[in-house]
C-alpha cells in the first residue's frame, strides 16, 4: 500500500503542510471555543495532532496529550509550546492504528482537518477500534472530516494556488468503485526553485458510514453540524461534517 503518510508531513512537503496550518488562524480559535464548549473539560487526546494548532491553546483549558507520526511536526509543536509556556501539556509519537495507552485514560478525543480516512477499509476501522478503546465510558469523540456530498458537487479536477512562499498544482480524480479521492501535489518553493511532488488517496466517509462505523465501536453520535458556528448539518450544503460522539458503558476494553 501507498504509504503516503509517512511522507507528506516530512522534510519540505512538511513545511509545505506547515505553511498551509498557520494560515488559519481564525479557525482555530474559532475551533477551540467550540472544543472548550463540548468537551468534558478532562484529559483529551489530540489525535494527528499535527504543529498542536488547537492543542496548545486548548491546554490552557485542560490537560491536552497530542499524538501524531511526523517526526518534522512534532518538533515544530515542542518548539512552539515551549514558547507558549504551556502546562499540562504532552507529545506523543505514534502511528493512529497502534496506540500506545491503556484503556480508559481520556475524557476526549478530538481527530480534526480529514485526519481519518487515510488508511484500508478495514485499517480505518481499526483506527476508530482504537479511539474508542482509550476513551472513558461516556468519553467524548470529536470528528471533523470533510463533507465528500459537498466535494462531489464542488469537484474541480486541478487547482493552482500562489502565494508568498510557494506556488502549487493540486489534481484530483475520484474513483467510485472504491470510493477514494485520488490526488497528487505539485509544490514549487518560490525561494529556492525546489520541486517536490507526492501523490496519494484518502477515503471520504459519509454521515450515514459513520454512524455506522462508530456503532460498531460502541461510539453513540449525539450531535452533528455543518459548521464550527453549529450550523445545521446540509448535505449537499456543508462543506465539514463535525460529529460528536459519546463512547457507550458496554465499550471494549484493552486489557
Amino acid at each position: 500500500m501507498n504509504r503516503w503518510y509517512k511522507k507528506m508531513f516530512e522534510g519540505n512537503l512538511g513545511k509545505y503542510w506547515l505553511n498551509i496550518s498557520d494560515r488559519r488562524k481564525e479557525v482555530t480559535d474559532l475551533q477551540v471555543s467550540f472544543l472548550t464548549d463540548v468537551l468534558k473539560k478532562g484529559v483529551v487526546l489530540d489525535h494527528c495532532c499535527g504543529p498542536s494548532r488547537l492543542s496548545i491553546p486548548l491546554s490552557a483549558h485542560m490537560p491536552v496529550v497530542g499524538l501524531d507520526l511526523s517526526m518534522y511536526l512534532l518538533q515544530t509543536a515542542k518548539k512552539r509550546a515551549k514558547q507558549a509556556k504551556t502546562r499540562d501539556f504532552y507529545l506523543v509519537r505514534a502511528d493512529m492504528r497502534y496506540l500506545p495507552f491503556k484503556s480508559g485514560v481520556f475524557d476526549d478525543v478530538i481527530n480534526f482537518w480529514t485526519s481519518f480516512g487515510f488508511f484500508s477499509e478495514e485499517e480505518n476501522e481499526t483506527v476508530l477500534r482504537e479511539i474508542a478503546t482509550v476513551l472513558k465510558s461516556e468519553g467524548i469523540f470529536v470528528l471533523d472530516i470533510a463533507n465528500p456530498g459537498w466535494l462531489v458537487r464542488n469537484f474541480r479536477e486541478k487547482d493552482w494556488m500562489e502565494e508568498e512562499k510557494y506556488l502549487s498544482l493540486e489534481q484530483r480524480s475520484l474513483d467510485w468503485k472504491t470510493k477514494r479521492m485520488k490526488c497528487k501535489w505539485i509544490v514549487v518553493n518560490k525561494k529556492t526553485g525546489e520541486i517536490d511532488e507526492i501523490s496519494f488517496d484518502h477515503r471520504p466517509y459519509d454521515l450515514q458510514e459513520l454512524r455506522e462505523l462508530l456503532k460498531r465501536e460502541g461510539l453513540e453520535i449525539t450531535q452533528v453540524y455543518g459548521s464550527f458556528e453549529r450550523e445545521d448539518y446540509d448535505e449537499a450544503g456543508s462543506n465539514r461534517i463535525i460529529i460528536l460522539s459519546k463512547k457507550l458503558h458496554h465499550s471494549k476494553t484493552r486489557l
